[in-house]
């Protein structure tokens, strides 16, 4: 899938732990994904630092808001923070989200000002998101 007829600005391959109900009794209606690791690769290069969490709310019609907030840590150094949100329907396949990126280094201050729409999927040991900027947002990561 390719919004917008563009390649995706970065990938993410985010390593997570089996989601963790809130209220261990009912289930839910939230639960906790912890992130362990995981990589980015494409104009952003580097690795997905453990100890991000995605808060997942669970609706009644199997739909599953997601949250996410991690920490990338480029190969140069620079640590990225990222922040997600989405929502996916029970029966999709994947699902889409947009995310925000913040950091302090002048080199990659052009990524404070960008908005992504990625579209993920589960993978083995996590979930696989393809990032495309958005035109207007001007980034091209």
């Amino acid at each position: 899938m390719t919004p917008f007829g563009a390649q995706p600005a970065f990938r993410l391959e985010v390593e997570v732990r089996p989601p963790e109900a809130l209220d261990p009794v009912s289930g839910g209606p939230v639960r906790l994904v912890s992130i362990t690791g995981g990589r980015v690769s494409g104009a952003i290069a580097g690795v997905i630092l453990p100890g991000g969490t995605d808060w997942q709310t669970l609706g009644p019609d199997g739909t599953i808001g997601i949250e996410a907030r991690y920490l990338l840590e480029l190969n140069d150094g620079t640590r990225v923070e990222l922040q997600s949100r989405g929502r996916r329907s029970g029966q999709a396949g994947g699902f889409w989200s947009t995310i925000w990126l913040n950091c302090t280094n002048p080199a990659h201050a052009h990524l404070n000002g960008a908005q992504f729409l990625a579209w993920g999927v589960k993978a083995d040991r996590g979930v696989e998101i393809a990032a495309y900027a958005l035109p207007e947002s001007g980034a091209q990561a």
